[in-house]
């Protein structure tokens, strides 16, 4: 009902096409600028629980998927997961659970982590109000 990005990518590599290709036609529709307001930001996530809104999209060539990520209060992205890329990101607000392969971290605001995505991994809010992330992924997933 909700994919995550990996579960999407999944079902669209069965169906024979890429997260870029099923979503060229949102792509070439948008002008490229190396600016962005909040506005401009695309959602690919479960809005009401985890929002993950895409930085650049339309950028030509994009090498990173850069990502403004918001958790709801207890949100989760379930269990582990994994994917061919490197992630990095930093809190800017709240406090998020990181699990990484067999390391456990809750993360506050200013800290940040760096992993290789091909370890299973998972993201959960542990604060009483919404968290953030910015975060980034390379080679894009989406």
């Amino acid at each position: 009902m909700s994919p995550s990005i990996d579960t999407l990518g999944a079902v669209l590599d069965a169906l024979g096409t890429t997260l870029p290709g099923f979503f060229s036609d949102l792509q070439s529709s948008l002008p490229y600028t190396p600016f962005y307001s909040s506005a401009d930001l695309i959602e690919i996530g479960k809005a009401d629980t985890i929002s993950y809104r895409v930085i650049g999209l339309d950028h030509p060539n994009r090498q990173m998927l850069m990502l403004h990520e918001r958790y709801a209060i207890g949100a989760d992205t379930g269990e582990e997961f994994t994917h061919a890329a490197q992630e990095a990101g930093v809190v800017l607000s709240g406090a998020v659970e990181v699990t990484v392969g067999n390391q456990k971290r809750i993360l506050g605001p200013g800290d940040g982590y760096y992993f290789d995505s091909r370890l299973p991994h998972r993201f959960r809010n542990v604060h009483e109000g919404q968290s953030e992330i910015v975060s980034a992924i390379t080679p894009p997933t989406y």
